[in-house]
């Protein structure tokens, strides 16, 4: 039987969340989706996700990696989950 989740994007990647099983250990009050999450439900380290996403763009939108850095920095910045720690991992261009 499937269920309907309450948050319906992930905080971390923005992926939409519209059952239980994608939501972090399959916790529809979990924000954050099973991409972004270990077992556990537990948020993955900025530094991996922001890995995660950079290979994702690079592979998806045919990006040179300085383009995925800077355009995955700018879609973090704009996620609950990270929005206060992006400054911090910003590289100077």
């Amino acid at each position: 039987m499937m269920f309907l989740s309450l948050s319906l994007r992930c905080e971390s990647c923005g992926m939409p969340m519209p059952t239980n099983e994608e939501h972090g250990a399959q916790d529809p009050d979990n924000p954050y989706c099973i991409h972004c999450t270990d077992l556990n439900g537990k948020l993955l380290p900025f530094e991996r996700k922001f890995e995660d996403m950079v290979n994702m763009a690079m592979k998806t939108r045919w990006m040179s990696r300085e383009e995925a850095e800077r355009s995955v920095r700018l879609e973090m910045a704009q996620m609950p989950a990270w929005k206060d720690k992006v400054p911090q991992a910003a590289k100077p261009t």
